[in-house]
């Protein structure tokens, strides 16, 4: 039998349909959902949906099923929805939370923005779930999430759905929302994993690193829903904490590599009580720095970005890096640090300070 030989087109064929197969694992639900809608809507773009002058957006519902509520007969079921084959205006997707798989519930075609927002509330009572809405009416189409539904359109946020250039301003500021709703103190900690031992006492956990990478790719991913965060790349010059890259539209098997991003944990106590001295912090962020560069060079990244979590008694804002600052500069690695407070009342006395030193 002759083997089987892959041509270049066949080969890049595979990589246009299955890239980015698996790297959202570990991401939540809503997430994975938000991906998987942009992926989809990238797709509608390519394929010229706004070219043809939809006259109604597409509303996708992180809902798997159709709603006993919905007319069947105005339903029909798309089992691989995530081939991107099927136009999506006028239509409410029911999407389960990876869209590949949907009911597609057929506007009526008088329905205008008012009355499909009214049938997805009241007739249909998914107000309250997840949703995004494609809008190919207007040039360049626009893409809205709606994390608490369609009911609180006060929280809604455009989606980016092309390959724009990600700087590190655009990063740094999905790191702030991270750590004010996630990491900042044990409380908003819950919500995630433990990053505290005891925080009462000072002690960080041991896989402390493990969560923040969590957070921070279930952040980055719902940010730049277009692209793949890849976390723990295995190369020639380590281990890369977070990788940011994305399929060039209408060329997917063309990769473009945002950004490449150092996470460190600077402890003051470890998990058992023992003192880290702050020569180690020091070293630990002069290495984050290198690895960073060295990282970004392999991967041709764009950019590089050293961003460390700071779990001692005292916070130092960015001074941490003040014996790093020229070694930054001559690698074009950019800093930022967040401190993590042990109590929610640490973090109002530090809030409080900041307030009067202003004043």
């Amino acid at each position: 039998m002759e083997p089987n030989v892959w041509s270049d087109e066949a080969l890049r064929s595979t990589l246009d349909q299955f890239l980015g197969v698996g790297a959202d694992a570990g991401l939540t639900d809503e997430v994975r959902f938000v991906s998987g809608v942009a992926s989809l809507i990238q797709k509608r773009i390519e394929r010229g949906e706004h070219l043809v002058t939809p006259t109604q957006p597409a509303v996708f519902l992180l809902h798997p099923g159709r709603p006993n509520s919905a007319d069947p007969t105005r339903c029909k079921r798309f089992p691989m929805l995530d081939n991107g084959g099927q136009p999506a205006s006028g239509f409410v997707w029911f999407t389960n939370k990876v869209v590949n798989d949907a009911i597609a519930y057929a506007l009526a075609e008088d329905c205008d923005d008012e009355e499909i927002f009214r049938i997805i509330e009241e007739d249909l009572g998914l107000g309250g779930v997840p949703a995004v809405t494609f809008d190919a009416r207007f040039a360049p189409p626009q893409a809205r999430f709606y994390p608490e539904g369609l009911s609180k359109t006060e929280n809604a946020r455009y989606l980016r759905s092309s390959s724009v250039a990600i700087t590190a301003d655009d990063i740094f500021e999905v790191f702030d929302r991270l750590h004010e709703q996630y990491l900042c103190t044990p409380d908003v900690q819950s919500k995630v994993g433990r990053l505290w031992h005891d925080a009462t006492k000072g002690y960080a956990s041991e896989d402390a690193e493990d969560q923040v990478q969590i957070v921070v790719r279930n952040g980055l991913t719902g940010a730049f829903p277009t692209c793949i965060i890849r976390a723990e790349q295995v190369q020639s010059t380590g281990r890369l904490d977070v990788e940011i890259e994305e399929p060039m539209a209408g060329k997917r098997s063309t990769i473009i590599r945002h950004a490449v991003i150092e996470l460190k944990v600077l402890r003051g106590l470890r998990s058992t009580g023992t003192k880290v001295a702050d020569s180690y912090n020091r070293n630990w962020i002069d290495k984050g720095v290198r690895q960073a560069s060295e990282y970004r060079n392999e991967r041709g990244a764009r950019l590089a970005a050293l961003c460390c979590f700071d779990m001692r008694s005292q916070p130092t804002g960015q001074t941490c890096f003040g014996h790093v600052l020229k070694l930054a500069a001559d690698h074009n690695v950019y800093l930022r640090s967040w401190h993590l407070f042990s109590s929610s009342e640490a973090y109002r006395k530090f809030l409080t300070k900041g307030e009067d030193d202003n004043t």
